[in-house]
């Protein structure tokens, strides 16, 4: 890792203490598709037995956010620990988990063909498949629905905190979603809406478990609900919740401790040595 990459390592490990935990790796690969090193973090259970191969859920930050999001503001690692599962941070800076439409920015190649195959390379996960689960909250909650729609030979399951899952629907220009009238199919492309009647066409198997939420009082709550909404009328089996709550970290904690027993059932995963759920 180069050096100055050390020493932000070392700064942010002093500010939060979560991320001195021995169970909490530090990874780099050279992204292809980035054309430059790509960090991220991974949980691993300090008690892996030899051969042992176990579940993996990623975790996807939102656009103001980073890998060690997770990690310093929630508890996410703590109800993680609960679980024989190594989760995955993965760095998705403000791309949108998405190949911009100029072909400049490949961030969704970035996790597909880049981080998966160093975490398998890494890590003692499982097959990819029904034991792997991607997820995330805001911009990362719309990324774990599409990358778990169009990529169903890897993910099993995706989940969503106040997914911003209409974000490409807006009039703006914008530099990974083009221009609304002249990339306009690009756009549609990219839609959750869209992907979701594609998904449908292939066999149910093929099919990712969903499971969403937003807020009571989140500004993306009307968005959300229509993403359900859409689910229910395409006879899309999902698991659709709207909790107290706003587009804030005590929201997504307490969101994501919810959704979690939910998570690790989808993938098969069994409660942590000593503490059995």
């Amino acid at each position: 890792m180069p050096e100055n990459r050390v020493s932000v390592e070392e700064g942010l490990k002093a500010q939060h203490p979560a991320l001195q935990a021995q169970d909490l790796k530090l990874f780099s690969y050279f992204s292809k598709s980035l054309d430059r090193e790509r960090n991220y973090r991974a949980l691993v259970p300090g008690d892996i037995q030899d051969g042992e191969k176990l579940p993996v859920i990623f975790m996807l930050h939102g656009y103001d956010a980073d890998s060690a999001a997770w990690i310093t503001q929630t508890r996410a690692c703590d109800q993680l620990r609960k679980y024989r599962v190594i989760a995955v941070f993965p760095e998705g800076d403000k791309g949108w988990y998405t190949n911009a439409f100029d072909g400049l920015a490949r961030y969704e190649d970035d996790i597909v063909e880049d981080l998966v195959p160093d975490v398998i390379r890494r890590l003692p996960v499982v097959k990819p498949g029904p034991g792997w689960a991607i997820g995330g909250f805001s911009m990362g909650g719309y990324g774990a629905v599409k990358l778990g729609l169009k990529h169903t030979l890897l993910f099993g399951t995706a989940f969503s905190h106040s997914g911003a899952v209409e974000r490409m629907l807006k009039t703006d220009v914008h530099p990974i979603f083009g221009d609304p009238e002249v990339d306009a199919s690009f756009r549609k492309q990219e839609t959750p809406l869209w992907i979701i009647e594609q998904v449908l066409c292939r066999f149910p198997f093929s099919r990712p478990n969903l499971i969403l939420d937003c807020g009571l009082s989140d500004p993306l709550l009307e968005e959300n609900r229509r993403l359900s909404q859409h689910l229910d009328f395409l006879g899309y089996h999902h698991i659709y919740r709207e909790l107290p709550g706003m587009h804030t970290w005590p929201y997504w904690n307490r969101a994501f401790r919810t959704a979690l027993p939910d998570i690790a059932a989808a993938i098969g995963c069994v409660g942590a040595r000593g503490n059995r759920e």
